[in-house]
């Protein structure tokens, strides 16, 4: 069943409708939370609050935007609830858990993490939305309500602060707290 059937059937109070919807998010929606929570827990909370949220408002869903891109702007907005509900993370655990199987993919990964969460919530967020999860950027814009001129300058930021905390971190290979 495609999001407009679902939403549909949604809107009508039916039950297959959200657990649809539900099927067809949960998983692109956790992955985004724990990217950006970086614990497990915190980002199966998120996503618990973002699907409670959206169920209660599914008749206010106009269809102006993706489902998709609806349901991400309230799984960030959640996400920022519980960063600032949960300031005292250790930031050892924001590193992804990663299976891969060669140490230097790992490694790299894990380097890039260690840079992210170096960045603030909004530059992480951004780079997140638009390298990982390929959101245009008039839905970040949108994701993160300032207009679209507006999130062009604030990814030009984050790469730039990204690309030059990169470089420091990988010519001296230092502790997060020299850079």
């Amino acid at each position: 069943m495609n999001d407009e059937e679902a939403i549909k059937l949604a809107k009508q109070g039916r039950q297959e409708g959200f657990k649809n919807l539900f099927s067809n998010h949960a998983d692109f929606l956790f992955s985004n939370a724990f990217r950006i929570l970086g614990n497990k827990t915190l980002a199966e909370d998120a996503i618990q609050d973002t699907f409670s949220a959206a169920f209660k408002a599914i008749a206010s869903f106009k269809g102006e935007s993706k489902f998709r891109t609806w349901l991400y702007k309230i799984m960030y907005r959640n996400s920022l609830r519980i960063i600032k509900q949960n300031r005292e993370i250790n930031p050892n655990e924001l590193l992804p858990e990663d299976n891969e199987s060669e140490a230097n993919i790992i490694n790299t990964k894990l380097d890039v993490e260690k840079v992210l969460n170096l960045l603030d919530e909004r530059e992480r967020s951004i780079l997140i939305m638009v390298y990982h999860d390929d959101l245009p950027l008039k839905d970040v814009a949108e994701i993160l309500e300032i207009k679209e001129n507006n999130a062009k300058i604030v990814l030009y930021r984050a790469r730039k602060r990204f690309s030059e905390i990169w470089s420091k971190f990988n010519e001296k290979e230092v502790g997060t707290d020299e850079l």
